[in-house]
């Protein structure tokens, strides 16, 4: 049998170059996709942090004014495949938060993910942490939930070692339509008082999904992570209750019920992408099985905080309690 050594691969090549590289540096290449939005700005701030990475944010634009100069920006776009392997060249670890859905187009959340996918296989990224929804793979009638289901199926297959984190629903947004109403004493509910589902604050989550990023050795590569509260689900009466508490103000809860959302997806589809997929998500919660399994969060992210504890800091950077 010949015992030659065989001549190395473009891959084992390059394996050598990065190892030296981050050996140099003692840094790891982190590349943030969706760098610029409500949640990756937070992941952003969290890399930046880290001393052990390098932090190289992509952006459409140029890189926005007032930004760290510990952040390397380059140009990308997810439907531009020549682009991403540029913003790629050299990266060890890809953390992408993208998503086209909310800016009324899925298109991104499709074709944009499997442009990706494709350019961090050629570039033999060495872990692709990816944000994902709880349960996505129950949800085919939900676009969004969908395509994080197609994108976690192709990055599965590109053979790229990965990271799902999968988000349950988010208690704070950037335009926070529920501090607005619990200023005014209200509270406003999805469907009913009583159907509980996860729930996560971004600050939060933006800090698991560096974390993921940077995460020591191989273990925790190939892992679906759910992200979610210690104390479980809440219902809305729920939330709305610990509100009540933290501030010591009662809440009023204004219910809009199932009723209307099954009469608005179909006209909705015929005027709004984006407005039927949100019907389609709040009538997925009815189901009852938008639960995260918080076990694999507390190994490797550390305990998962409560209830309490999140509102709590939530109601305090909206100034509802000092």
């Amino acid at each position: 049998m010949d015992q030659s050594p065989h001549p190395p691969t473009a891959a084992d090549k390059k394996a050598l170059v990065e190892t030296a590289s981050s050996s140099a540096t003692g840094k790891k290449k982190v590349l943030l996709v969706g760098a610029t939005g409500f949640l990756g700005a937070k992941i952003l701030r969290n890399l930046a942090l880290d001393a052990s990475v390098s932090v190289v944010a992509m952006s459409r634009k140029s890189a926005p004014s007032g930004e760290s100069a510990d952040v390397e920006w380059v140009r990308g776009d997810m439907m531009d495949p020549a682009s991403l392997d540029r913003a790629l060249q050299d990266v060890d670890v890809v953390v992408s938060s993208a998503n086209g859905y909310m800016k009324g187009s899925i298109e991104t959340d499709f074709q944009g993910n499997k442009n990706l996918v494709e350019a961090a296989a050629r570039a033999s990224v060495g872990r692709f942490v990816f944000l994902s929804i709880v349960s996505c793979e129950t949800a085919s009638e939900v676009p969004h939930f969908h395509a994080k289901k197609v994108a976690e199926d192709l990055i599965t297959a590109s053979g790229v070692p990965y990271v799902f984190v999968r988000a349950p629903a988010f208690l704070d947004q950037s335009s926070d339509y529920i501090a607005e109403a619990v200023k005014a004493g209200r509270f406003y509910a999805v469907g009913d008082k009583t159907t509980k589902w996860s729930y996560v604050l971004t600050d939060d989550l933006s800090s698991d999904l560096a974390k993921a990023a940077t995460f020591p050795g191989n273990e925790i590569n190939n892992q679906t992570i759910d992200i979610g509260w210690r104390d479980g689900p809440k219902s809305q009466q729920e939330i709305a209750d610990i509100m009540s508490e933290i501030m010591k103000r009662r809440l009023t809860v204004w219910v809009v019920p199932w009723l209307i959302f099954r009469l608005l997806a179909r006209p909705a589809r015929l005027f709004s992408e984006l407005g039927y997929d949100l019907m389609q998500m709040f009538l997925f919660f009815k189901k009852g099985g938008f639960v995260s399994n918080i076990s694999k969060q507390e190994r490797f992210f550390g305990s998962a905080p409560t209830s309490r504890d999140a509102i709590t800091r939530w109601a305090k950077s909206h100034q509802l309690i000092s």
